[in-house]
């Protein structure tokens, strides 16, 4: 070999030499460039996070030629070769870095300072609100004004009823004051004394506003004069004048609730009737009160004011029984058919262990003079004389039983002596040892 192709090839050495050692600066500067994920970023939007994805493998594709070009090259050193611009790639990395870190420096920026982010997203929040809902709260603002005004002007227009209503009033109660009078009262209730058949006795004026009973015979001790019934009767004849008109001149009239609590209790039978034609009269019959409430044990009275047609005592009247037992008072509502007579009454008592002792002896001792007095016609003197009655067992329920010791006024009952079994017992004794078995479990049931 000459010296001329000597040096031409020590010459080609060198220059692949040096390729080769540009590749490898090249994939090993390339090799250690480190591109981040910033998908995880929570500063890093979706756009952001596309554009930077894109970039950067625009920027390996190219890194990836060039070292393939290189490659190339060294294999055929005589062939030109361009490399890959790859600096689009990096200012485009570069410009999304810068931008991330402007996003990193502002959030920063806003921890460092709460209190004015914190009133910066208030503000805006409310704005945002203010805007979506200016319409509905201009509207709110709106009604609310006009029902101010319309409230105002209802409130004048009260103000000026409640002034009438006042000026009103004081004219009807100085109006009352010319007319109200006791005449007409003493009127009724002395018309309502004869209505029921008593004549022995009347009531008359007693200064302005008052008036007394009258006696032809005593005037001066005229009401103490009265028998229980009498006052009772004189009561009840007040009470309708009460119930009609007011207390006082000035009193509003108001719907009325009337109680009327077993008006008969004292009275014989023969003003019952009377009394519970006054009730259905004045009171039941009369719009002028809302509601009736009559209390009675008398069955006589119960009928005499309950209706007759079933339409009208359905449409009108509600019945109640009051159950009064150890476990308190009840009020049960029943129908008419339900009710019972005295004798059937006396039997649902004692069938019930919580009524009193007192009652439950008292109802049988009534039954047994109710069925052997009144309805067998017989005496039952001689029941206890049996052996199954005259046991000690039996000496209490003997010694209540007994109509002659009771007669006496020797019979006095303890509660502490009362054995509800036991006198159960002696009551059922009585009607089996008299041949009247069936009829007690008839009635027991």
């Amino acid at each position: 070999m000459t010296w001329p192709d000597a040096y031409f090839d020590e010459a080609y050495e060198q220059d692949v030499k040096q390729l080769e050692s540009i590749r490898i600066r090249y994939e090993a500067q390339a090799s250690s460039l480190n591109l981040q994920d910033i998908s995880n970023s929570p500063l890093a939007s979706k756009e952001l996070v596309e554009a930077w994805n894109i970039a950067c493998e625009a920027l390996k594709a190219s890194i990836r030629e060039n070292i393939l070009h290189i490659g190339n090259k060294i294999k055929s050193p005589s062939t030109p070769v361009v490399l890959t611009d790859t600096q689009s790639a990096v200012n485009v990395i570069n410009d999304l870095i810068g931008g991330l870190n402007k996003l990193i420096e502002a959030h920063n920026e806003k921890l460092a300072n709460k209190k004015k982010t914190r009133d910066e997203i208030r503000s805006r929040f409310w704005t945002l609100m203010r805007w979506d809902y200016d319409q509905t709260i201009s509207t709110y603002f709106q009604s609310a004004s006009d029902l101010k005004d319309e409230a105002s002007k209802i409130s004048q227009k009260a103000t000026k009823l409640n002034t009438d209503v006042t000026s009103s009033s004081d004219k009807l109660a100085t109006l009352r004051k010319q007319t109200v009078n006791i005449e007409e009262s003493i009127e009724n209730i002395n018309a309502g004394l004869i209505e029921i058949g008593i004549d022995g006795f009347s009531v008359v004026p007693h200064g302005e506003n008052f008036y007394r009973v009258s006696r032809a015979t005593d005037q001066a001790n005229a009401f103490h004069s009265l028998s229980e019934g009498e006052k009772t009767v004189i009561s009840f004849l007040y009470f309708m004048e009460l119930c009609k008109g007011q207390k006082t001149a000035t009193a509003v009239p108001q719907a009325k609730v009337v109680v009327i609590d077993d008006p008969i209790s004292s009275l014989s039978h023969l003003y019952v009737f009377n009394i519970g034609q006054l009730i259905k009269k004045y009171f039941i019959n009369d719009k002028l009160y809302t509601q009736v409430f009559v209390l009675t044990h008398s069955l006589y009275f119960f009928y005499e004011l309950t209706h007759t047609n079933k339409e009208k005592r359905a449409e009108t009247q509600n019945l109640f029984r009051v159950v009064k037992n150890s476990n308190g008072s009840s009020v049960i509502s029943m129908k008419y058919e339900e009710i019972q007579n005295d004798y059937q009454s006396y039997w649902s008592i004692i069938k019930d262990q919580a009524s009193p002792p007192a009652l439950i002896a008292n109802c049988m001792r009534n039954i047994v003079e109710y069925f052997f007095n009144f309805v067998q016609k017989k005496d039952f003197n001689n029941v206890f004389q049996k052996p199954a009655l005259s046991t000690d067992k039996f000496t209490t329920f003997y010694r209540y039983m007994n109509r002659e010791s009771h007669s006496l006024g020797q019979n006095i009952f303890d509660i502490k002596e009362f054995d509800h079994d036991v006198f159960k017992d002696g009551l059922r004794l009585i009607f089996e040892e008299c041949g009247y078995s069936e009829h007690y479990q008839a009635m027991s049931k």
